[in-house]
């Protein structure tokens, strides 16, 4: 239990943003009030629901008074919800909580102790375990003392396994409310780009929870592969002005991580990632292997180039 004196000296808000989430968000709240490290705030801020999210809330509300406070609104998107939850809120520090993922009892207190060991952080970035629909669970560690390498390969955690400097959200202009994915790591890459550090917390004290995915077109997982690779070149931009031969591992890696994506949107649109190759990856560069990438991909890709050592993976698939 964290001593009420320390519990003062660093005040965390809560923003839970929510959208039709009426099995998801009591146990969500309930983690919550179950902090060792008492909360300043926990702000809900509905974004429109239409199922019992709402009377959910409420009852939540009326069990904690004084505890939770429900801001509702028309739907306009988690990011939208966030920015309006932690521009209302009073902490110096933010815990952003997706209304399907809970919080065990000390995930709070733990980072804040990181806090007080690391002043300088903009974000505390956290383990996880991951929930399956099926119960099924895995633990996902952060690339911990890598962070820009971690930024690169999806490995700083998630949205509700950090924390987040409330100053710092505010310097970047908090989240950018027109993405639709990517939206965490973009928000990062903001925060380290003027040289914001992070500290690492090892302990996996969040559940976030995977539901069943609904169906997506081609055209929707495109425009995510897209924002993907978008996302990358930017990092790689900045990299190379701060300095080609200082980040020489980390931008080796990024070329290979856009090779991959790059291939993933061929299996759907070869002419887009054939552009996609000749525009951003180095007019020698070879992918290395990889559970997706073949020997013989390779071999092919060597001797014939990206375009037909797909096409040539095609026709072997067949």
């Amino acid at each position: 239990m964290t001593p009420p004196s320390e519990a003062m000296a660093i005040q965390v808000s809560v923003i839970i943003p929510c959208f039709n989430v009426e099995a998801y968000i009591g146990p969500c709240l309930g983690s919550v009030m179950g902090q060792t490290h008492p909360v300043a705030e926990t702000i809900v801020v509905d974004d429109g629901s239409t199922d019992n999210t709402i009377a959910t809330v409420e009852a939540m509300i009326a069990a904690h008074p004084g505890h939770i406070r429900l801001i509702r609104g028309t739907h306009a998107g988690a990011c939208a919800a966030r920015n309006r939850g932690y521009r209302e809120a009073t902490g110096a520090w933010v815990q952003f909580l997706d209304a399907d993922d809970r919080l065990l009892p000390e995930k709070i207190a733990g980072q804040v102790a990181l806090v007080r060991t690391h002043p300088e952080a903009v974000a505390i970035i956290g383990n996880y375990v991951k929930e399956m629909p099926d119960g099924q669970t895995e633990e996902v560690r952060a690339l911990h003392g890598e962070a820009w390498r971690g930024l690169i390969k999806t490995m700083l955690g998630t949205t509700s396994a950090n924390l987040w400097r409330r100053e710092a959200l505010d310097a970047v202009s908090g989240w950018d409310e027109k993405l639709g994915s990517s939206q965490d790591y973009e928000l990062l890459f903001r925060l380290m780009k003027p040289g914001g550090k992070l500290a690492f917390d090892p302990v996996p004290n969040t559940i976030v929870v995977k539901r069943a995915a609904g169906s997506i077109s081609q055209s929707a997982l495109k425009e995510n592969w897209l924002r993907y690779i978008a996302l990358r070149l930017a990092i790689r931009d900045h990299l190379r002005g701060q300095g080609a031969d200082a980040f020489a591992t980390e931008l080796t890696e990024l070329d290979q991580y856009l090779f991959m994506v790059i291939h993933v949107v061929a299996q759907d649109d070869l002419d887009l990632a054939s552009d996609l190759y000749r525009r951003y990856l180095p007019k020698d560069f070879m992918p290395e292997r990889s559970r997706a990438i073949t020997a013989r991909y390779l071999a092919a890709h060597r001797l014939l180039g990206f375009e037909r050592a797909v096409r040539l993976g095609r026709l072997f698939k067949r």
